[in-house]
């Protein structure tokens, strides 16, 4: 039974209990004067006051079974409540439920097409492929993404971006006075709902840090303003953008670095295959010459055919750098003795000093290729013989260890400062004080060096302080026994 007629019920029931008893009284006093002029007083109050209570218990009897089921109703209703409110608190549960639903699914749709956003592309595509996840977040494919400033135009143009291009490829359209406009209407807050003369539309504020600036926007038109969830959403979505352009665009830059980079390694290394080239041809010929005329003058062509070995063996360590550069060094694997080849070594280069070859424990045989070891040795002992004093001695030790051979390669030179000894393997580079011990000096023997080693499978390090001369170490694998 419904609220309002129980109340009328009540009210009625109400009126029946007073009206009676009320008729009663006034008709007693009425009749005092005529009909109960002889009567006792006190005898007809008592008569009204009993017919009160009489009609009072049987009003009471028969209106208590009447409204037994409204009471019952109303103690249900107490106890469980009514069943319209709760229908009602239930649809607006449900309606909440759906509402989380849609805004979970957004943020997890937002998360996956952030890990899965290629920034390895071209920044165009990015843009694009950006302007496509927002579009499946938000399920609204009137999206746009508006590129009005950009610090790399040649990688980012400006423009406006959508997602109804095809093959791919972003078709860049110019931007226009709605842009202009959605880019600098209530600019106070970077994501909002924005009016004007071109109607409604929601903006998100995209600001990369080198200096492209950008706008997300979508017609907003009879739709609601958004929540503050929303807002908050559209602020994810923002963020998203500014990150993947920003990184879009570091990894161009960065790929533009890189190419020019291995451009230039390449006109470098032309060029050291040019030099070895134009120098190889006459130092043969000078080579040849000084065999020929031998006999006749043995000092003056002795010392040149020495020059002009010292000449081809550094053009070959330009050859060796040049190769190292293009990864086209591949050593033979031969077993061979090391000792002889220091002694051979040594004895071609015919420096006037104090040489010693020490050789511990047993013997072991090299495993390695012989031509490029010599290279090294070569580089290592005329390095001691350049950058130490004249008639200082010069000790080669050699000595098995753990499967490999150590050849240590000691002089009484001027030794290495920390950072001329930390960069004595890069290409070229020499310090002032071995510029002045050596102006000749090319810079790559050492890097030659020890790109050799390292493709035999060995290694090479230095061990020097300024004024205590030098220690080169190589290491060689050997046989175990």
């Amino acid at each position: 039974m419904s609220g309002s007629g129980l109340w009328l019920r009540a009210f009625l029931g109400l009126l029946l209990a007073v009206l009676p008893p009320l008729l009663l009284l006034v008709g007693a006093l009425l009749l005092t004067d005529t009909v109960l002029a002889e009567a006792d007083p006190d005898l007809v109050a008592l008569f009204v006051m009993v017919g009160s209570i009489v009609w009072a218990a049987v009003l009471a009897v028969v209106y208590a079974r009447s409204i037994h089921e409204d009471v019952r109703s109303l103690v249900s209703l107490a106890e469980r409540g009514d069943p319209d409110a709760g229908a009602a608190r239930d649809d607006a549960y449900r309606s909440l439920a759906s509402s989380l639903d849609e805004r979970n699914r957004q943020v997890g749709t937002l998360a996956r097409v952030s890990r899965e956003m290629a920034i390895d592309q071209a920044p165009r595509g990015v843009v694009l492929a950006l302007v496509e996840s927002v579009a499946t977040v938000m399920r609204d494919p009137t999206w746009r993404c508006a590129v009005l400033t950009s610090s790399l135009p040649e990688l980012l143009p400006a423009g406006v971006y959508s997602s109804s291009e095809t093959d791919g490829e972003a078709v860049v359209t110019p931007i226009g006075d709605l842009e202009r406009w959605a880019a600098v209407a209530s600019h106070d807050v970077d994501a909002r709902r924005v009016e004007g003369p071109w109607g409604a539309f929601a903006v998100v504020d995209v600001l990369v840090e080198n200096g492209a600036q950008a706008i997300l926007y979508a017609p907003w038109e009879g739709r609601a303003a958004p929540s503050r969830s929303e807002l908050d959403l559209l602020l994810l979505i923002g963020q998203h953008a500014e990150a993947a352009i920003e990184h879009s665009l570091l990894y161009a830059r960065l790929q533009a670095q890189t190419d020019e980079l291995n451009r230039l390694a390449a006109v470098q290394a032309d060029f050291l295959r040019g030099v070895t080239h134009d120098l190889q041809t006459p130092l043969t010929s000078i080579g040849a010459l000084a065999v020929e005329l031998e006999a006749n003058a043995r000092t003056d062509l002795d010392s040149i055919a020495h020059q002009a070995e010292r000449l081809r063996r550094m053009v070959s360590q330009l050859l060796v750098a040049s190769r190292l550069e293009a990864g086209a060094v591949h050593p033979v694997q031969e077993v061979f003795a090391v000792p002889p080849l220091i002694e051979r070594t040594w004895r071609a280069l015919r420096a006037d000093r104090p040489f010693e070859l020490v050789v511990d424990g047993p013997s072991h045989l090299a495993i390695g290729d012989p031509d490029r070891l010599e290279q090294v040795l070569w580089a290592v002992l005329d390095n001691a013989v350049k950058y130490s004093p004249p008639g200082a001695a010069v000790n080669v030790g050699v000595s098995p260890e753990a499967g490999t051979l150590q050849i240590s390669v000691a002089d009484e030179g001027s030794g290495m400062e920390p950072t001329t000894r930390e960069r004595a393997f890069e290409q070229f580079y020499r310090s002032e004080m071995a510029r002045r011990l050596a102006p000749d000096g090319s810079g790559i023997g050492l890097y030659a060096a020890r790109g050799l080693m390292r493709a035999m499978g060995g290694e090479v390090t230095i061990e020097s302080q300024l004024g205590h001369g030098t220690v080169v170490k190589l290491t060689v694998p050997a046989e175990p026994t």
